[in-house]
């Protein structure tokens, strides 16, 4: 079997974004948000159909999947790949204008619904260790969150180091198929969780089309490609670095060696350090 990447954009929103199997999503948020009986979520509207790759070109949207509970509560989720150390500020702006524009003028503000902000990072964020995080608007003094109508959930994959045999609980299951379903050569046995075995059907190669497939590998290859990028500029840029050592050791050097002995020991072009003097005479 081959599974594809839930990390890529468009797999992502297939998995999570798509209506017609939205118990996958249900299930990963009761259990992410660690829901209990009473206070599960047990339906859902996906709140931008645009989030469904169904078109080879479609355009992206801000945020990967938006969806409304019964209740009337608000969920981002989101998958983020590359690294940005201003994402939780990231999450807060959007979180934000998700919950401010939720009314119109003249309406009052008991109106307003919570957003509950979900990221899945492919990379670490915070200084701790845990991979998994919760955060809200609590009183300082005696730590309970009164003002409940933000909350903030992250993922770090990068921080996530357990086999699957490691993997006890449904959540670190959910995590585990998250960072390692592109790679995996079947369904793991003892999943725990029959949401998270549609989730594998759903990303099973075999059950997408060639317009889906293309569209995969398109946003497969500019992954591929942005992550070369970031690499060539840390190697040119090491590379700046490294001869900019070499220069100000071969400066120091002018007035007690000759230029051939001072190419040789810095690694330096004879015509670099021969430039190099014109310029300290």
């Amino acid at each position: 079997m081959v599974f594809l990447d839930p990390r890529i954009d468009i797999a992502f929103k297939k998995l999570f974004g798509d209506i017609t199997h939205k118990n996958v999503t249900i299930s990963f948020l009761n259990h992410i948000l660690e829901r209990k009986e009473g206070n599960k979520i047990v339906d859902l509207v996906i709140n931008d159909p645009n989030n469904i790759p169904e078109t080879l070109d479609a355009k992206s949207s801000i945020v990967d999947v938006r969806c409304t509970d019964q209740a009337g509560f608000q969920y981002i989720v989101e998958m983020q790949v590359s690294s940005q150390k201003d994402y939780g500020t990231r999450a807060l702006y959007y979180s934000s204008l998700a919950f401010a524009r939720q009314l119109s003028k003249g309406e009052k503000y008991e109106k307003l619904m919570p957003v509950i902000f979900i990221g899945i990072l492919d990379f670490a964020l915070f200084k701790n260790k845990n991979y998994i995080s919760h955060h809200a608007i609590l009183d300082t003094e005696i730590f309970e969150c009164e003002i409940g109508r933000l909350e903030f959930h992250f993922i770090e994959l990068a921080k996530f180091h357990k086999t699957f045999e490691e993997s006890l609980t449904i959540i670190d299951q959910w995590i585990w198929s998250l960072k390692n379903a592109g790679t995996a050569q079947k369904v793991p046995a003892l999943l725990q969780d029959p949401a998270l075995k549609d989730a594998f059907e759903i990303l099973e190669q075999g059950n997408w089309s060639k317009v889906e497939l293309e569209a995969y590998d398109r946003k497969l290859d500019e992954e591929r490609s942005r992550i070369s990028q970031l690499e060539t500029a840390e190697d040119k840029g090491q590379a700046r670095g490294e001869q900019k050592k070499a220069l100000e050791i071969a400066a120091k050097l002018l007035d007690v060696l000759d230029v051939a002995t001072i190419a040789k020991k810095t690694g330096l072009t004879f015509d670099q350090v021969e430039e190099l003097k014109k310029h300290g005479e």
